[in-house]
Parts: structure tokens; C-alpha cells; sequence
């Protein structure tokens, strides 16, 4: 009886974790394919990564050493890819839109110049595709508008 327990609770786990299992190495296997066509294309333009991170829906990635930012969106990675030169960027600004302080709809990375405004897009509640908590998607565009401000002063 102690047996038919033990057998029955193995089964359950294996149940339950093969999934959360496949899941994981599912994704950990498209990360590691968006950065390397990110890092192709990237250097298809002339730069070189220093640093770069997948938020939400986008990618963003720096080339400290020329002063530039590049971004793609993930649902089209080489259409939508874009190199910015740090020297043209007048403002870096996080953009959100809260309706009546309830749930962020709208977290947005806002880099502008005298002849340019770009958004980069991590997080809008409409996209049905996208899996990520808006708050997260927040602090790291806060971080990466840390960091080109700080580019942007050097």
C-alpha cells in the first residue's frame, strides 16, 4: 500500500512539472534566438552590443563605445529594427498611461531629438501575445532610461 502512495505521488509531480519544465526550456531556447539575430543584425549595421535586454515585447540594446541605442519590436525583429545615435537624443523619457491610478496600460521608452521621436513600446495592454507583468516592464524601461541618460551626459 505504502508503495501504491509513493507511485501515485511521482506520477503527480511528473504531471505537473513536465509542463512547467517544457515551458521554461521552450522559452530560454527563443530568448537565446531573438539575441543572436538581434546581435546579427546589429552588427549587419555596425555596432556592437555592450548591453541589451529583452522587456516585454521589444528588445533594447546599446553600443556604448559609438553612443547608440538599437531596438526591435519581437513580433518582427529585422523590420522594425532601429539604430539611434546618442548624439541626436535630446530627451529619454518614460511614458505610461494609467488610467485612474487603476492598472499601467501603456509603458513606453520616448527617445527625441530635433528631427525625431521615437517610441519603443514594451508593454500596451492590447497585445494578446504578450506575457509580462507591466510593473516589471516599468522598472527595467527605467533602468534603460538610467542608462542612455547617462550615455547622453558623456
Amino acid at each position: 500500500m505504502e508503495f501504491n502512495s509513493i507511485a501515485i505521488g511521482i506520477v503527480v509531480l511528473v504531471l505537473f512539472t513536465a509542463p512547467i519544465l517544457y515551458v521554461i526550456i521552450n522559452s530560454s531556447k527563443s530568448d537565446k534566438k531573438i539575441k543572436s539575430q538581434f546581435n546579427k543584425l546589429c552588427t549587419e549595421n555596425g555596432v556592437s552590443l555592450t548591453n541589451y535586454e529583452v522587456i516585454g515585447s521589444a528588445i533594447i540594446g546599446l553600443d556604448a563605445s559609438l553612443k547608440k541605442v538599437m531596438y526591435s519590436t519581437l513580433k518582427d525583429l529585422e523590420n522594425h529594427f532601429q539604430v539611434v545615435d546618442l548624439s541626436l537624443v535630446k530627451n529619454c523619457n518614460v511614458k505610461t498611461v494609467q488610467p485612474k491610478k487603476k492598472h499601467l496600460e501603456l509603458v513606453e521608452l520616448e527617445l527625441s531629438g530635433s528631427k525625431f521621436h521615437n517610441e519603443i513600446i514594451v508593454y500596451q495592454e492590447d497585445d494578446e501575445t504578450l506575457i509580462a507583468d507591466p510593473q516589471m516592464c516599468l522598472h527595467e524601461v527605467q533602468k534603460w532610461e538610467q542608462l542612455i541618460k547617462n550615455n547622453l551626459n558623456k
